[in-house]
């Protein structure tokens, strides 16, 4: 028999929260025994906060902000002040938010805050065209050499998410691209980076009042004063009605496969069941899609699955890439594991398992000071509560057929894409395994 020994309690991490003046949510959280501090920054942006007139302008802005402002010149100025107290400037525009971070030396916040208030609230926005050709640069990757969009990630969301901001990309488009000017970018900055958008988190061996004090002293309670933009519950675009399986033809040695679920966002009660379903079909060596697909079949060498949860929607996605010759086989094997999870609910054993894995990634949260920034930032940004013992109690309550009617739920809407040379008997086997799964629990 096969003893499980009790985890270790979690510890719990103590958050204080300030507003400052001008609206900047500021928040802290005290890890004595660390060494350095992380900074989050992170507002509301991306394809969901944007117009069909402002599509990837979020993304432009996050790169053109370190070109310069107000009190360094240009982009060697702020690495510079960055690496003068320690700093290692990050930033990143996700589909619903953006975000800016560094790490930096305890006794150096105040620093650190002046030269991200100065970024966030004073660009230059010079080097315009030098920086929008290192954005196309970005762009191209996600092209071939014909123009065709071969992004599987951007060709999955456009259908999962057909007719709503999600299923746009990141970056925009490279015709979009070339209509930016400095005069664009500045009237979207000054209507997004103002002060109720912005959520300041902080993790390291600081104490909140220090860290107030020092916000204050440093401007980012001086920041434009402004509302946040409404939350993720965006309108309706128009796109094309989407298909269950897209094939995108594009030499590459392998084909990658992509199946995705529509699911609800991190604001819904059901988030903890979609979480718990993604990890049983993969999280660890001992999930079933390691033990399946890959060690038992050996039909891939990279393979995967996950939740991608957003504020109102997100997806579960299963994804590998195979031989072009191994896309219905890989294809097939997805289907069955989410046909199984529908009519066979997973063991008390399985979903113990997730939960310690779980339990474990919550302490290794508590390890990393940057990652308890962003989390506790992001938590705010969406008003949401941030408490790791909570977050795993609502894991530990999911059960047996709660996963097993999220997975009956799931194969009502498979989408499926192909990016690669799958083989036309392949995709014919792929569209027959994706009407079996939906025909199965109809």
């Amino acid at each position: 028999m096969t003893i499980v020994a009790p985890l270790a309690p979690l510890k719990h991490v103590a958050v204080h929260r300030s507003h400052l003046k001008s609206g900047v949510e500021l928040l802290t959280s005290t890890l004595p025994h660390h060494a350095r501090c992380h900074i989050f920054v992170q507002l509301r942006g991306g394809p969901v906060h944007e117009t069909d007139e402002t599509w990837g302008l979020s993304h432009v802005v996050e790169h053109m902000v370190f070109r310069g402002t107000k009190h360094h010149k240009d982009a060697r100025a702020v690495g510079l002040a960055a690496d003068d107290f320690g700093g290692d400037l990050g930033a990143a525009t996700y589909r619903d938010r953006v975000t800016f971070d560094t790490r930096c030396d305890p006794d150096r916040i105040g620093d650190a805050f002046e030269l991200l208030a100065d970024m966030l609230g004073a660009p230059r926005f010079e080097g315009l065209s030098t920086e929008l050709g290192i954005i196309e640069e970005e762009l191209a990757e996600l092209y071939d050499d014909d123009g065709q969009e071969i992004d599987v990630d951007n060709a999955s969301f456009r259908q999962v998410f057909a007719g709503h901001v999600l299923s746009r990309s990141i970056e925009g488009t490279p015709a979009g691209l070339r209509k930016v000017t400095k005069a664009r970018l500045q009237k979207f900055h000054k209507a997004n980076y103002v002060a109720g958008n912005i959520v300041v988190s902080v993790a390291g061996p600081v104490h909140h009042d220090d860290v107030v004090a020092a916000a204050k002293k440093a401007g980012l309670g001086r920041l434009a004063e402004g509302a946040a933009p409404p939350d993720g519950a965006a309108p309706k675009i128009h796109e094309p009605n989407a298909k269950d399986v897209v094939v995108i033809r594009t030499d590459d040695a392998q084909t990658s496969v992509r199946l995705t679920f529509a699911v609800g966002g991190f604001v819904e009660p059901t988030s903890a069941v979609t979480a718990v379903l993604a990890r049983i079909i993969d999280d660890g060596p001992a999930s079933r899609l390691q033990q399946e697909v890959i060690d038992r079949d050996g039909l891939a060498y990279s393979a995967w699955a996950l939740s991608d949860v957003y504020e109102h929607r997100g997806v579960i996605e299963l994804a590998g890439q195979v031989r072009h010759d191994r896309v219905a086989a890989l294809t097939e094997a997805f289907v069955e594991q989410v046909k199984r999870l529908a009519t066979t609910p997973p063991t008390a054993a399985e979903l113990e398992r997730v939960v310690r894995r779980a339990t474990r990634d919550a302490r290794d949260l508590l390890d990393d000071p940057a990652a308890i920034a962003e989390a506790v930032g992001k938590a705010a940004l969406f008003a949401q509560p941030f408490d790791l013992h909570e977050h795993l109690g609502r894991f530990a309550a999911v059960t047996r057929h709660d996963v097993a009617g999220l997975a009956r739920q799931l194969s009502q809407s498979p989408r499926l894409v192909l990016v690669g040379l799958p083989r036309k008997k392949d995709i014919a086997a792929a569209r027959d395994a994706l009407a079996s799964l939906r025909a199965a629990f109809e």
